[in-house]
């Protein structure tokens, strides 16, 4: 098998190369995968975002032509969809073993099963009971073939040494491996570490390497045993319907993400359901955000639109990659489902004879593939030594024989024979985004990790007779700090806990505020509507109470109070305040300097609640808020136009991954 090759050590290369990864730059590829010629590297993308800021738009290639970009997949191009796949696929038999996972090799056959995360072992052969036995962990889906090839290679009686060597197989979920080698998770007599490891991307080696403890783990070889793209697989009838709608050009991410997002000029075809397997426990949700990532690189405000996608998408996740097939073929749901897997899952789904097939579609920016790496784990050398012999036999014709009829290509991309339109997967090479490198990947699964976090938010709004000023001919303070507050609604989901109160002087007795909604998700019911409707239905009937002045200092502080006692460690915690900018509250003994004391009194290092503030109009005097902003190391964003809205709130949402 030619077998795709990486560099051995963690760490760049002087010339530039990833490790783990290989070349990065124009040129480079997914995991495991080539990448296009030169010239045909990353692509350079023209108009940066959407206006909104919410997604990018569509995305252009420099260069249209060559073999790996430009090309309409051939599925899409034809206009041909699978009607359905036979359940009756024949895997044909390879070399001289039997049928796949059938009876194991040699005279005398031996099962060591040790609870749930047993391992296979063939017979010793001619060495007796005296054999160096690796352990190797394969990821579920790839197992298969790499038992056919270690019964091959036990066959063997290889040595190293005098000691013959033998190889026994587990089936293990590459996020449980990772935890184990990166030393969060304890090994068991169900759980161990292996001598040699497959999982179905090189992203979680990445992960591993960059661990404190898993930093000298794990080698990662330059071998790579199978690949799949990741692609969107939707079903038949609505490939046909897209096609209908643009013709033969090629889908772009851009376009999908706006449509999942619900964004203006997403398409007629009609809202989509994007579904992604949860990235904190499968390869092909990360490899997803890498994708997104990547797409970002360059644009204004990268931090705040990546931020808004990954809004969205925390609530499209699936625990599995099978998961997302289930709403195939279903009736009653407006919205078309799209799933974002690899090209190995979908035509694995399509030998079910399901009710309706699904096709891959291969997005013309370019894609990341799983790439099942080659790792061994360890630093015995005479293991070490047993595992390169195993490596050297998982590169015979008879294993790319085994990965190819599993669906998957080979780790240079040849694409098995099955691979027809009419089978809903297109032979020819994707094209390939540039790899992730081992820093960006470990800084996007810290982001993700931040952003997917439950989010607690208060909001107070100012009705000081202040608000009821102009800011332009149609618009009032009010009006405008209204606006904002709506736009911000828009994107938080239903499990946000969120709550409202408003400010001036007088509201509820002597205190200056009142309490309009109470904090909870926006998705409970609060009486006979949801927390949601009635926040949007206070914001409709908000107006300035023309006699009041402003208690921004107390109200702060309550609110500040409230929410610390009121922690929800699950969750971050956050204070918005929209206002005019200033402290006016003749009533009160309260200074500037008192309220920063006293704010710096409550603060928990256990219980962050960051004050954020939002003001509107030229004539906003941010001195004040600045000062509160930074003592709870919040951030002051100034509206000067309704258009500013859904900018401010994505960029205090990023502030969870840049922490600027």
């Amino acid at each position: 098998m030619s077998g795709r090759h990486r560099n051995d050590l963690p760490g760049e290369r002087p010339d530039g190369t990833d490790p783990v990864y290989g070349p990065g730059g124009s040129g480079a590829s997914g995991p495991g995968r080539p990448g296009p010629p030169a010239g045909h590297g990353g692509p350079p993308y023209g108009p940066a975002m959407e206006r909104s800021g919410a997604v990018p738009p569509p995305l252009r290639m420099s260069d249209s032509s060559g073999a790996f970009g430009g090309r309409q997949s051939e599925v899409w191009r034809s206009g041909e969809v699978p009607a359905g796949t036979s359940g009756g696929h024949r895997r044909r038999r390879r070399g001289r073993r039997g049928p796949m996972l059938g009876p194991l090799a040699g005279a005398v056959g031996l099962l060591v099963v040790l609870g749930a995360g047993g391992y296979a072992l063939s017979g010793f052969g001619g060495c007796g009971g005296g054999a160096l036995v690796l352990e190797v962990a394969a990821a579920p889906e790839i197992a298969p073939a790499v038992t056919q090839a270690v019964e091959r290679f036990n066959d063997e009686d290889a040595k190293v040494g005098d000691t013959c060597v033998r190889a026994a197989v587990t089936a293990v979920d590459p996020s449980r491996t990772t935890l184990l080698l990166s030393g969060v998770g304890v090994p068991s007599a169900n759980s161990r570490i292996p001598d040699v490891w497959i999982p179905d991307s090189s992203l979680w080696t990445s992960l591993v390497l960059g661990s404190d403890k898993g930093k000298g783990a794990i080698q990662v070889s330059r071998t790579s045993v199978a690949s799949s793209p990741i692609v969107v697989g939707v079903p038949r009838g609505v490939a046909q319907r897209l096609r209908a709608q643009d013709g033969t050009a090629p889908p772009s991410w851009a376009a999908l993400l706006r449509a999942a997002a619900g964004a203006e000029g997403a398409g007629s075809a009609g809202a989509v359901r994007l579904t992604f397997p949860d990235p904190a426990a499968n390869a092909t949700g990360m490899g997803s955000l890498m994708i997104i990532n990547t797409l970002l690189d360059g644009t204004p405000d990268k931090d705040a639109t990546f931020t808004g996608i990954v809004r969205s998408l925390r609530e499209a996740t699936v625990q599995t990659v099978g998961d997302q097939f289930d709403r195939f073929g279903k009736s009653g749901s407006a919205r078309m489902p799209l799933a974002l897997t690899p090209e190995q899952a979908l035509w694995r789904y399509n030998q079910t004879s399901p009710p309706e097939s699904a096709v891959a579609l291969y997005p013309q920016e370019g894609t990341l593939s799983m790439d099942y790496p080659y790792v061994t784990v360890g630093r015995d050398a005479e293991r070490r030594r047993a595992a390169a012999l195993l490596e050297a036999a998982l590169g015979s014709d008879d294993t790319r024989a085994d990965v190819l009829g599993l669906g998957f290509r080979t780790p240079d991309g040849d694409a098995p024979g099955e691979f027809t339109v009419r089978s809903g997967v297109d032979p020819a090479r994707p094209r390939m985004l540039p790899a992730p490198s081992a820093v960006e990947t470990g800084a996007v699964m810290q982001a993700w990790a931040k952003l997917s976090l439950g989010l607690r938010l208060l909001l107070l709004t100012d009705v000081s007779g202040s608000m009821a000023e102009r800011v332009g001919p149609d618009i009032t303070r009010m009006q405008a700090i209204v606006k904002v507050s709506q736009g911000g609604l828009r994107l938080l989901s239903d499990d946000t806990e969120l709550g409202s109160w408003v400010f001036s002087t007088d509201m509820d007795g002597d205190k200056p505020y009142r309490e309009i909604v109470s904090v909870g998700p926006l998705g409970d019911r609060v009486g006979s509507v949801t927390r949601r409707s009635s926040l949007l239905s206070s914001l409709a009937v908000m107006a300035p109470k023309p006699d009041g002045d402003t208690g921004l200092y107390e109200t702060v502080l309550a609110a500040y109070e409230h929410m610390t006692d009121t922690f929800k460690p699950e969750f971050g915690h956050s204070i918005t305040v929209l206002t005019d900018g200033r402290n006016d509250h003749p009533g009160s003994t309260l200074t500037l300097a008192k309220t920063l004391d006293r704010l710096r009194e409550m603060q928990d290092p256990n219980k962050l609640v960051v004050v954020n503030m939002i003001g509107f109009g030229e004539g906003v005097d941010p001195t004040e808020l600045k000062q509160i902003a930074d003592v709870t190391h919040g951030r002051v964003e100034i509206a000067k136009s309704p258009d500013d809205i859904r900018g401010i709130f994505l960029r205090l949402l990023s502030r969870r991954i840049t922490g600027r």
